[in-house]
C-alpha cells in the first residue's frame, strides 16, 4: 500500500470519529435544550423548593354571644418573650466555635492526642447559654427568676427555624408593658402576641359552650399559595366540644399564609408574598345567661343538670351541669393537673345530655297519654282507691305514701303523683302501648340539638327485647309496673325530658332543638317534625289541670311562683349507688299553663338515702328559673 492510499484509509477511520463526536455533540445540544427547555418548570419548581418556604398562621376564632348580645366567649391576648432563630444564628455559630476551641483545648490538656469534638453536643450546649442570656435580659428588666425550662429548642432549630421560639410563656400585662417599653425594636428578643380563649363567664354553661384545644392540621391550608412548599404553621385552634365543636366550622378564622426566599442555612431571607389571616365569624347561640346563671345559683352543691327550652322554637334558653369547669383553666393549653383534677370530680361529663337516669313520676305523664289512646282512661270518669300499695303478681308495689291517697281521679294522681292509679293505668294499657307512645314523643330519635354529646342513641324504651337482649329473661307485669312509673330499664337524659316537657306545652310529638339564636325562627309542626298530639280537648286539659294541681296545692308547690299559671311534675327515682339506694330529684314543668313560652328539666342526684326529692330539692331550682325568666326586667 503506496503513501496516497494510507492517507486515504486514515482519513476514513478519522470521519468516523468526527461522526462519532458529532452524534455526541449532537446529543449533548439535544439533552441540554431537553433540560433547559421542556423540563424549565420542572426545575424551577424544585428550586423554588429549595429556595422558598412557607409560612402558615391560623386567624383568630369568632366571639361567642347569648341570645340577649351578652359577650361570653372571645379571644384575648396571650403574650410570650419570643426568640427568632435566623436573628442568633451568628451568636449561635460563634458559641459553638467557643465551646469547640474549650473541648479541643482540655482534650490536648488532658494528654489526648486526637482530640474528638461531639458536635451536637456542643451545637445544644451553645444554643443552650445563648436562649440562657436572653431569659436573663428578661429577668434583668422585670426583676423576675425565670429559668429556661424546655430543652425542645435544638428540634425547633432544626424543624422550625423560621418561626419563633418562646423562651418565657404566659407573660402578665405588667410584665408585657414593662418588655415592649424597654426591648429594643432590633433585638432577637421579641414580645410575641397570640390570641387565647377566654370565658368571662367561668364556670357557667361550660359543658354548653364547650372549650378547644390544639390543631396540627388545617385542610384549607391547601388553598393558599405555594401548596408545593415546604410548610411551617403556627398551631391552630380547635372546638373540642360543646357549642365550640359544633360550630367549629364558622368560628375558625380563615389561615393566612407568607411565603419567604431563605438563604442556605435554611434562614428568613426576604419575604416575596403575604396573604393576612382573617377571623371567624361570630356566633349568636341560644343561651339566656341570666337564666343560666340563676338556674346555676339555684343548684344545691350536687351533681345534676337542668336544661330550660323556648316552647314554640325549641331553643336552648338554659343548659347546666353540675359539677363544671372552669374552661379559662385550658387556655392555652390544658395542663395534666388540670385535667387528673376535673376528672376526679367527675365534671367532665355533660349531664343535661350524656347522663342517663330513669326519669321516675315524670314519665307518669307519658303513661297517661298511652292509657288514653288505649282506651282505658277517662279523664272524668275513672277513679282508682289508693290504699298505699298495688299488687302485682306476687309482688307489692307501695306508693309514696303508705297509708294510701284514697279514691283518685287523673287530676289528684297527677297532683298527688300517686304511684298506684298510674301502675293500674300502665297494666291495662300495656308495655307496647308505652313503649310506642316513648318513640312517638322521640324519646329515642335525635333532638336536633347541634352539640354532638347528645347521648339519644343510648337512652332505653324497655321492651321485651330489650329486657331478652340484656340477659333478663322474659318480661313479667312487675316490668310493666315499674315502667308506668318511670323505674325500671327506662332510662333518659334531662334534655329528653326538656323536650317532652316543651312538647306537651305546645301539644306536639315533638320538639327539635337548636343552640344557635335566630330571631326569625317559626316553630311549627313542619318545622319541629313533629304531629299534633292526639289527645281530645277534655283528655289534654285534664292533664294539663292535674299538673297546676300539683304546683298549687300538690307536690309541686316549691315551684310556684306568683302570678304565673305553672304545669309542672315532679319525680323520684331510685337507684342503687355504691350499695346505698340513693334517690334522683326530678322536676318537668313549663309555663304559663294559658300560653306556654318555657319549658324546663331539674334533676339533681342524691349523696345519702333520703336526702332528696323532686319537689323538695328540684321544685326550688324550677321556681327560680321562672322567677328569673318572667321577671319584670325580661318583660320590656
Amino acid at each position: 500500500m503506496d503513501g496516497s492510499e494510507r492517507r486515504t484509509a486514515m482519513i476514513r477511520r478519522i470521519s468516523i470519529f468526527y461522526w462519532i463526536f458529532g452524534a455526541a455533540f449532537l446529543f449533548l445540544v439535544v439533552a441540554l435544550g431537553y433540560r433547559q427547555l421542556y423540563l424549565f418548570d420542572f426545575y424551577a419548581k424544585r428550586g423554588n423548593r429549595q429556595a422558598m418556604r412557607r409560612v402558615i398562621e391560623p386567624g383568630t376564632r369568632g366571639d361567642i354571644y347569648d341570645r340577649n348580645g351578652k359577650l361570653i366567649v372571645t379571644s384575648s391576648a396571650h403574650f410570650s418573650a419570643v426568640v427568632y432563630f435566623n436573628e442568633v444564628r451568628r451568636e449561635f455559630r460563634a458559641e459553638e466555635r467557643r465551646l469547640r476551641r474549650e473541648s479541643i483545648a482540655a482534650q490536648k490538656k488532658a494528654g489526648i492526642q486526637n482530640p474528638k469534638v461531639d458536635w451536637g453536643e456542643i451545637s445544644l450546649s451553645a444554643r443552650k447559654k445563648i436562649l440562657d442570656g436572653y431569659v436573663d435580659e428578661v429577668n434583668r428588666i422585670l426583676g423576675t427568676k425565670y429559668v429556661l425550662t424546655s430543652r425542645d429548642f435544638n428540634r425547633h432549630f432544626s424543624q422550625r427555624a423560621l418561626l419563633p421560639y418562646p423562651i418565657i410563656k404566659n407573660l402578665t400585662a405588667r410584665e408585657h408593658a414593662i418588655l415592649a417599653e424597654k426591648v429594643p425594636v432590633d433585638s432577637p428578643m421579641q414580645i410575641y402576641t397570640d390570641t387565647s380563649r377566654y370565658y368571662p363567664y367561668g364556670e357557667s354553661a361550660a359543658h354548653a359552650l364547650g372549650y378547644i384545644g390544639s390543631s396540627f392540621d388545617d385542610d384549607s391550608a391547601s388553598e393558599m399559595p405555594g401548596d408545593n412548599l415546604l410548610t411551617y404553621s403556627f398551631v391552630g385552634k380547635r372546638g373540642v366540644t360543646g357549642l365550640e365543636k359544633a360550630f367549629d366550622d364558622i368560628l375558625s378564622g380563615r389561615i393566612g399564609a407568607q411565603i419567604w426566599v431563605i438563604d442556605k442555612d435554611g434562614f428568613k431571607y426576604e419575604k416575596i408574598e403575604d396573604v393576612p389571616p382573617r377571623k371567624g365569624k361570630d356566633l349568636v347561640c341560644s343561651l339566656d345567661m341570666d337564666l343560666q346563671q340563676a338556674i346555676e345559683d339555684a343548684m344545691p352543691p350536687r351533681k345534676g343538670a337542668v336544661v330550660a327550652l323556648d316552647v314554640d322554637t325549641g331553643e336552648v334558653l338554659a343548659m347546666v351541669s353540675k359539677p363544671s369547669y372552669d374552661p379559662n383553666l385550658f387556655s392555652p393549653y390544658m395542663t395534666n393537673k388540670v385535667s387528673a383534677e376535673i376528672t376526679e370530680r367527675g365534671a367532665w361529663l355533660n349531664r343535661a345530655t350524656q347522663g342517663l337516669y330513669p326519669p321516675g313520676s315524670t314519665y307518669k305523664i307519658l303513661t297517661a297519654i298511652a292509657a288514653f289512646n288505649r282506651g282505658v282512661l277517662d279523664p272524668d270518669k275513672t277513679e282508682i282507691k289508693c290504699e298505699g300499695g298495688i299488687k302485682v303478681g306476687s309482688r307489692i308495689i307501695s306508693c309514696h305514701k303508705k297509708s294510701g291517697h284514697g279514691v283518685q281521679n287523673l287530676r289528684q294522681a297527677i297532683a298527688n303523683s300517686c304511684n298506684v292509679f298510674f301502675i293500674k293505668m300502665g297494666l291495662e294499657a300495656g308495655n307496647e302501648s308505652l313503649a310506642s307512645e316513648a318513640e312517638k314523643y322521640g324519646f329515642d330519635s335525635p333532638s336536633g340539638m347541634e352539640i354532638s354529646e347528645d347521648y339519644w342513641r343510648r337512652t332505653i324504651i324497655p321492651t321485651s327485647k330489650v329486657k331478652r337482649d340484656r340477659g333478663y329473661g322474659a318480661w313479667t307485669g312487675g316490668d310493666t309496673a315499674n315502667v308506668s312509673i318511670g323505674q325500671g330499664f327506662v332510662l333518659q337524659t334531662p334534655v329528653n325530658m326538656a323536650r317532652f316537657a316543651a312538647s306537651l306545652a305546645a301539644r306536639r310529638t315533638r320538639t327539635k332543638l337548636s343552640m344557635k339564636h335566630d330571631p326569625r325562627r317559626i316553630g311549627g309542626l313542619e318545622y319541629h317534625g313533629a304531629g299534633k298530639m292526639d289527645l281530645s280537648d277534655s283528655q289534654y286539659e285534664a292533664l294539663v289541670a292535674g299538673m297546676e294541681m300539683a304546683v298549687e296545692s300538690g307536690t309541686c308547690k316549691t315551684a310556684k311562683i306568683s302570678g304565673v299559671r305553672v304545669a309542672a311534675k315532679s319525680g323520684t327515682a331510685e337507684v342503687i349507688v355504691g350499695g346505698k339506694h340513693l334517690a334522683l330529684a326530678w322536676m318537668i314543668a313549663f309555663a304559663p299553663v294559658e300560653k306556654p313560652k318555657i319549658a324546663i328539666c331539674a334533676m339533681v342526684e342524691g349523696e345519702e338515702p333520703g336526702d332528696s326529692s323532686g319537689g323538695r330539692t328540684a321544685g326550688p331550682i324550677v321556681r327560680a328559673a321562672l322567677k328569673e325568666y318572667f321577671s319584670e326586667k325580661n318583660k320590656k
